[in-house]
């Protein structure tokens, strides 16, 4: 999931629809907020407007209040208010008649009497004397008749009530708390008024009124409709004037509002929200009524919040779908557009580092496109595409030129394989080439597809020796079994003419001692140099190692040297720091007898640098590694029982496998040529895993590496320019290689393609001496299987 990719139109329509959905938000998030702050500044706009309706009223309500208790006090000078009650009654009741906002009017004096007019429950006028202790009610009809009267006892002493002992010199207005009148069960408000002999500080009488709040309720409850919530007027300690809430709303109630209030609330404009007892979420806004009394009140207004945002959500709802319906009515439009002039650009473009990254530099073409953009790159990429292939060009002319010279450095090493990386090549080629060509057996499957597989299987096929660069050139030209550096034959022939001298001084002193016995002397010295002739003759055929070393010839190998020589020379003199530290010098004594053919210490080379193991193994080399790099011991030298190589040096000649597969898979070849460490390292392996350095079989060599196989093989048998051997005849190369496929040394099928083919005979002609070419009849060297498929074709 991490590295998961995705299209350049899902990318670009992605982003566009992240920055338009981004920009929807931030819009709709903003339109939301203004909008809700609209709403609630209109709110708090229109609470603002019924807090002024209401002051308005209120200062209309206690203005008349106070001017109607003025009046009466005007009328009611003296301490008994019964010397004028018939007045003071008919005053009050005209009074209560025109203003029907009070609910009770009524007046006392200081020795207890009071005189009342009130509404509800029913119109009535009440007066009571003190003196008399009578209690008497009037009740009226709106023509103020009588029309029953109830007199009882005193039971109410107006001196004892709130309203008129809180009227005093200091404060002559009272103001009472909302309260419950028990008569009407109406909330409502008593305001009095006092009268004072301000001379002798004397309250004469109280004045008062009763009014209720049903005005104030009824706008509560008309705003309240307007508004969509609810509207409560409560004063500083936060009592309940007013409210458009009933007691059975389910809702917020006036009591849970105030409840709720902050006790900090005391603030000229306060807001906020609220959770009801249901969870619902409410905001409230809340004013002070700025009224001409003494009284502080406040106006709130408490509305539900999802009435507040519903028309909002509404509206942005109807956004979003609208929004949403034109992204994607213009989303097929830019989806069209980018996928005809960019996607399908792009997707060509790409086609095109397809086609230059799969080196199929025909099939990259101008891009036709109306955007300068894309045409610039198209020609960009044309460009590119010419410079690419012509630097693969150049790259492979100059890779092939190093492959090739280090052919040739090779074959130039040494005259002895001069040519052969040059040759193999050619035969290689040729075998590939009918191989490929061919449609039965197993290589009916089997063909280089491409040029890059040709050019890879023929690179291989020029560095398939390249190992042989680090191979010693005295063991690749070792021709006999002493040759190191030079033929050591030399040195043995000297010492056999050292003891003949020996033996013909011997003679002549025995001679000069008997001189009569010169025949038999001379017959002596004649049968010694006989003797030394054939040893010498012996000891140089076996040096040639063109026979076998029978194990009877290796025992007379061994009495040879046991023969002695006297050395009178210090054998120190002369000799390299490397073979100075070879050599035990405190077993070095002079004169001294040497043996003729001798094994000595100082012939164990040691190795200079260790065989890495692990490495050695890594690579999958099974050839055993020999404990000393080289051992020119002479005797053991002369006892190699075929050729002239020894363990150590056929381990050399081996090494240069080792050395090739080691250098061609150290370089980091391109795709196109990640094969040649297999086909060029693979040429000595056999079918059956007798080969070397890796012993494969079968199942692990390639066609290519089996070709390269019988190219080196043949090449090899018919070289003339070998020191170790002569240049074999076709017939016998052709012999030797049916013996070696009879031994599934190589592939058959290949082997009988390189003679049918006519490849043999090619090469023949172009690089074999004339008296080599000795085949005229190749049915004797094919497979039976293919010699009878010939016999019968020929019979048919």
């Amino acid at each position: 999931m991490k590295n998961k990719k995705y299209t350049f139109v899902f990318s670009i329509l992605s982003l566009f629809g992240i920055l338009t959905l981004a920009l929807s938000i931030f819009l709709i998030y903003n339109f939301y907020n203004k909008s809700l702050e609209q709403a609630y500044q209109l709110l708090k706009n229109n609470n603002a407007q019924t807090t002024a309706n209401i002051a308005h009223i209120l200062d209309e309500t206690f203005d008349n209040a106070i001017n109607q208790l003025n009046l009466i006090n005007q009328f009611n000078q003296k301490e008994n208010i019964n010397t004028n009650k018939e007045f003071l009654l008919k005053l009050m009741w005209e009074q209560l008649k025109t203003d029907t906002s009070i609910a009770s009017i009524f007046t006392a004096d200081a020795y207890g009497n009071f005189l009342q007019a009130r509404r509800e429950p029913e119109l009535a006028v009440r007066y009571i004397q003190r003196e008399q202790n009578k209690d008497t009610w009037h009740y009226k009809n709106t023509e103020f008749f009588t029309a029953k009267t109830q007199v009882s006892k005193i039971q109410y002493d107006p001196r004892t009530r709130d309203w008129y002992q809180n009227v005093t010199l200091e404060a002559h207005q009272y103001w009472s708390k909302p309260y419950q009148f028990a008569s009407t069960g109406s909330i409502g408000i008593t305001l009095a008024l006092g009268n004072f002999d301000t001379q002798q500080g004397k309250k004469i009488n109280v004045a008062a009124v009763d009014f209720t709040l049903d005005k104030i309720t009824e706008l509560l409850i008309q705003k309240s409709q307007e508004l969509g919530g609810d509207l409560i007027i409560f004063n500083q300690q936060k009592d309940i004037i007013a409210s458009s809430l009933k007691e059975s709303s389910t809702t917020v109630t006036s009591d849970y509002f105030i409840n709720f209030l902050p006790q900090h609330f005391l603030q000229n404009h306060f807001d906020g929200e609220l959770i009801d007892q249901e969870g619902n979420p409410f905001v409230f806004f809340v004013s002070k009524i700025e009224a001409n009394s003494d009284q502080i009140w406040y106006l709130a207004s408490v509305i539900s919040k999802k009435d507040v945002v519903a028309n909002i959500e509404s509206f942005l709802i109807d956004t979003v779908i609208f929004s949403l319906l034109m992204i994607a009515l213009i989303y097929f439009p830019i989806h069209w557009a980018l996928k005809r002039f960019v996607i399908n650009p792009v997707h060509q473009l790409e086609d095109m580092t397809h086609f230059i990254a799969n080196k199929e530099y025909e099939k990259v073409k101008a891009l036709p496109t109306v955007i300068y953009e894309f045409n610039r790159l198209s020609d960009s990429m044309l460009e590119m595409s010419a410079s690419i292939q012509k630097y693969e060009e150049d790259q492979k002319e100059l890779i092939d030129s190093f492959v090739k010279i280090l052919a040739e450095a090779i074959d130039d090493k040494s005259h002895y394989t001069g040519g052969h990386c040059e040759r193999v090549p050619e035969i290689a080629m040729r075998l590939a080439a009918a191989a490929s060509a061919c449609n039965q057996g197993n290589l009916a499957s089997f063909s280089f597809k491409n040029k890059d597989e040709w050019r890879e299987f023929k690179v291989a096929a020029w560095l398939h020796d390249c190992g042989k660069i680090i191979t010693p050139e005295h063991v690749v030209d070792k021709s006999t079994k002493l040759e190191t550096i030079y033929n050591r034959i030399h040195e043995i022939r000297m010492r056999f003419e050292v003891l003949y001298r020996d033996a013909q001084i011997s003679f002549y002193q025995a001679l000069v001692k008997t001189p009569d016995q010169q025949a038999s002397l001379s017959q002596g010295l004649e049968k010694h140099f006989t003797e030394l002739t054939q040893a010498f003759e012996f000891v140089a055929n076996a040096n040639l190692g063109g026979e076998f070393m029978a194990p009877q010839d290796i025992e007379k190998l061994k009495d040879i040297a046991t023969w002695e020589w006297q050395r009178n020379f210090d054998p120190l003199l002369g000799l390299s720091e490397d073979e100075l530290t070879r050599i035990n010098k405190d077993e070095i004594q002079t004169p001294a007898m040497e043996k003729l053919l001798a094994d000595k210490p100082e012939h164990l080379i040691p190795r200079e640098r260790a065989i890495n193991m692990q490495e050695y193994q890594a690579f999958g080399f099974k050839l055993p590694v020999p404990k000393y790099e080289s051992n020119q011991g002479e005797l053991y030298n002369l006892s190699i029982q075929r050729g002239t190589l020894s363990e150590e040096d056929r381990f050399i000649i081996k090494g240069h496998m080792v050395a090739t597969i080691k250098m061609l898979e150290k370089i980091p070849f391109t795709e196109n040529l990640k094969r040649v460490p297999e086909y060029a390292g693979s040429h000595h392996e056999t079918l059956v895993g007798t080969g070397y350095p890796r012993q494969l079989t079968r199942e692990q060599l390639s066609i290519p590496a089996r070709i390269m196989a019988i190219a080196d093989v043949f090449e090899a048998l018919t070289a003339s320019d070998r020191p170790y051997k002569k240049a074999k005849t076709l017939s016998e190369t052709l012999k030797i290689m049916a013996y070696m496929r009879n031994d599934q040394h190589f592939d058959a099928e290949l082997f009988d393609l390189f003679l049918t083919s006519g490849i043999y005979k090619d090469y023949t002609a172009k690089f074999l001496d004339p008296e080599q070419n000795d085949v005229s009849d190749i049915t004797p060297f094919l497979s039976k299987q293919q010699a009878t498929k010939i016999d019968l074709a020929q019979a048919s």
